[in-house]
């Protein structure tokens, strides 16, 4: 019975004692909380908080790594155009420098002025309200490039 039993008890031991780093030399994004509702203020900041991960922790800012992000749309409406583009611009900046580490956060911000766009002439009872998602993409200083993240809706309340 001993025999049969030291066998098993060496395979459990084996599998509980080998720990398994998840990590990847590609860095991983995951949104971990983002605002969900923006109100119509000039002054009115949102934000995407994402966890990263990275095995070799070569995140943090250099002149080679970078964050990546710009806003999708999901309203299908007319924009009034007047002073405002349709499209939303892609955003290119370093990462701060943090010391290197193989995981932790990034929060980025947004001022809702950059982000709302107002409809035109809207049909009665239609509300002014924006919604969005925001992409986002790091890169690190090996040039490893993460899938991109799409946040949840974010609605951008109008007049």
């Amino acid at each position: 019975m001993l025999r049969k039993l030291i066998p098993a008890l060496i395979i459990v031991a084996l599998i509980t004692g080998c720990e398994k780093n998840s990590y990847q030399t590609k860095p991983q994004l995951k949104l971990k909380s983002q605002t969900s509702e923006v109100p119509f203020n000039t002054d009115a900041i949102f934000s995407v908080t994402c966890e990263f991960t990275d095995k070799e922790g070569d995140l943090p800012g250099a002149s080679d790594s970078s964050l990546v992000y710009t806003a999708k749309a999901l309203n299908k409406r007319k924009i009034d155009y007047g002073a405002y583009d349709t499209s939303y611009a892609v955003v290119y900046t370093q990462l701060p420098k943090f010391p290197d580490k193989s995981s932790g956060e990034i929060e980025v911000q947004f001022a809702q002025p950059n982000y709302y766009r107002p409809i035109k002439n809207p049909a009665p009872g239609e509300d002014a309200n924006d919604t969005i998602v925001i992409k986002i993409v790091v890169k690190d200083r090996a040039g490893n490039v993460s899938d991109t993240l799409t946040s949840n809706p974010i609605v951008l309340y109008g007049q």
